[in-house]
């Protein structure tokens, strides 16, 4: 069984709270039955005419129910993408839902399309423990995330929307694209090779160090690490701070791919790559325009 995307927002959906209220209406005819039927007694006639009998009761808000499922509610848009949705049909939408929240849809749309190219296409590469990867998409991680075809005619469309949820939103970068563009690039794309935990970590730590902050390197990028960040922008400008973070995080990127191959020896085989293709591949031009 695999949740909706927006099952975090499930309360706020009409449908949902329909539901709930008829629940919790017969969960109260079963359990205190003589208590309502007190309480129903007690009102006025005038109002106990308003009230529909059971039956009738249960099918108008199962009706309701249905209704709120199939109506869109705009306050719950938070901006992820549907399942399979593209980072084109994003930037089409009329509800703009990426520039609306964040105002930088191409500047997303341009950050996954330079992974995506650098990923390529269908691998089967024995030697890798990911296994089955298609632009850069292991064969786990589309399962985990709704797939269920060949990973070899895996839909770019698929692998966009997987890239936005799972390793744009899902790890705390989308608010720092608006902020610095390149950085975000660079904690995209070292997650999408690495995964989310250790890119956080090489943040924090790089603020920590070229900031004189004292954030708690934990990995997770929330509000606090991305309101030091801006912080030490305001203190040594922006584009100087996108260039020694970019160096920063290039170096502690390029020892963890060092130590990898030290301890896993059979991941020697992709250090030249990694080292030619993941490091120093950030424009640091890039930094001219940081905000």
């Amino acid at each position: 069984m695999q949740l909706i995307p927006s099952w975090r927002r499930a309360p706020r959906l009409w449908s949902v709270r329909v539901s709930a209220i008829a629940a919790a209406i017969f969960a109260m005819l079963l359990a205190a039955p003589d208590q309502l039927l007190a309480i129903w007694s007690a009102l006025p006639p005038e109002v106990q005419a308003l009230v529909p009998g059971a039956p009738k009761l249960g099918l108008i808000l199962s009706l309701a129910g249905i209704v709120a499922r199939l109506v869109a509610q705009k306050d719950v848009d938070d901006g992820t993408p549907p399942a399979g949705a593209s980072i084109a049909s994003l930037l089409r939408s009329t509800k703009g839902a990426v520039k609306k929240r964040f105002g930088v849809g191409a500047a997303i749309a341009a950050i996954i399309a330079s992974t995506i190219a650098l990923e390529g296409g269908y691998v089967n590469d024995k030697r890798d423990p990911g296994g089955e990867t298609n632009m850069g998409i292991t064969a786990a991680v589309a399962r985990q995330n709704g797939y269920t075809g060949p990973m070899r005619t895996l839909p770019r469309e698929v692998a966009e929307s997987i890239y936005y949820d799972r390793y744009l939103v899902a790890p705390g970068y989308a608010p720092l694209v608006l902020i610095d563009a390149a950085v975000t690039q660079e904690l995209f794309d070292t997650t999408v090779n690495m995964g989310p935990a250790r890119p956080g970590r090489f943040f924090q730590l790089s603020i920590n160090e070229l900031c004189g902050a004292r954030l708690v390197v934990d990995g997770r990028v929330g509000p606090a690490t991305t309101a030091a960040y801006t912080s030490c922008q305001q203190r040594l400008g922006a584009a100087p701070l996108c260039v020694s973070m970019l160096d920063s995080l290039d170096a502690k990127q390029r020892a963890e791919y060092d130590r990898l191959v030290r301890v896993y020896t059979q991941l020697g085989a992709f250090h030249r790559g990694w080292i030619a293709h993941r490091i120093g591949n950030v424009d640091r031009a890039k930094c001219r325009v940081a905000r």
